[in-house]
Order: C-alpha cells, then structure tokens, then sequence
C-alpha cells in the first residue's frame, strides 16, 4: 500500500455571483456610483474531507540494513486503537509490535491501511470584484481565506516503536528537544 493512500475524499468548488447591484435581482436600480461599490461580487469555494494516509512503523533504536531505510518492527497481532481522542491516540496494546533483531526488516508492510492519521477538513473561500477601468485595463480586487474556518488539520501520531511519545501525535522527539530548550 502506498503512504498516499487516501481511499475517500469528497471535495465541492464553487464560482457564485451575487445577484447584488444594477440590473441583478436584488438593488437592480441602484446607481452607478453605489454600485461599483456594492455590485458585482463573486464568491468561490473549495470544500475538502479526507480520510488519512496509512501509518509506517518504525523502530526508534533500530540498525538496518545500509540501502533499506528504517527499521521496521514485526507485528504478531492488529494493532488498535485504543480510543478515539484525536491528539493522544495510544495504540490498545502495544505488545503487538516486536523488536526484530538488527539489520532485518521486520514483517509489517511499508505502510499499514489498518491504522492511519486524523480524517482532515478545510475550507478555501475566496471573494471579488472585477473593475473594468477602460476597454483594454481591468482591474480585480480579491480576498482569500485558506481553512478559513480554522478547522484543525493534525499531523501523524509518532510511530517509532520504543519512542516516548509513541502512539501521540506531538513533534517527533528530535523537533521535541529543540523546542523545550527554548
């Protein structure tokens, strides 16, 4: 399985003209003063729900093998969560992964679908007006919002087996050490 696995995604984009200003549906007689002011907005949008990527387990003290990357641990069971609190997300038991010896792989695929990071969901929006200043010259002024809800995107809970922080989604232990000292 890839790490890019993301098996649902559901995303809706929008381009909507306000029906505000001369010759729409509401304000249609006001004048042209006011209406380049208040007239002629347009609003779009791009809402966005992720599943998240599948999970890669390593070992914090692992030795592999020199071409290989990280050491892998051996799973002997499912690994589970053990609640549905997003931030501290521990495993339900973590006896199922296994230190393999040094320099072997470990038996769990690259990536494992059974467990993955937080579902995401952000919202762009976007407003603007278009300004036509001769024939040749417009001019268009727009204001962009990314996750203009400030909807929560978490990042990956730590999977370095035998980390302190194994399990939690937190800095990875050497950005943890940098910030504490500050």
């Amino acid at each position: 399985m890839s790490t890019f696995d993301i098996p649902f995604v559901w995303q809706f984009s929008y381009t909507y003209d306000l029906p505000i200003g001369r010759n729409r549906a509401f304000l249609r007689d006001m004048p042209r003063w006011a209406d380049a002011i208040v007239g002629g907005w347009k609003t779009n949008g791009i809402w966005r729900v992720a599943n998240g990527r599948p999970l890669t387990f390593h070992l914090a003290d692992g030795i592999a093998l020199p071409t290989y990357g990280k050491q892998r641990p051996d799973l002997v069971g499912t690994p589970k969560r053990a609640s549905h609190d997003i931030v501290d997300q521990h495993f339900a038991d973590t006896r199922v992964f296994q230190r393999t010896a040094d320099y072997t792989l470990g038996n769990p695929p690259r990536s494992y679908g059974g467990l993955r990071t937080p579902w995401w969901f952000t919202t762009d929006l976007s407003i603007a007006k278009h300004f036509v200043v001769r024939e040749e010259m417009n001019f268009e002024l727009r204001l962009e919002a990314q996750n203009a809800f400030n909807h929560p995107v978490f990042g990956t809970r730590n999977t370095l087996l035998y980390d302190l922080s194994f399990g939690q989604i937190s800095y990875p232990s050497w950005d943890r050490d940098r910030y504490n000292s500050r």
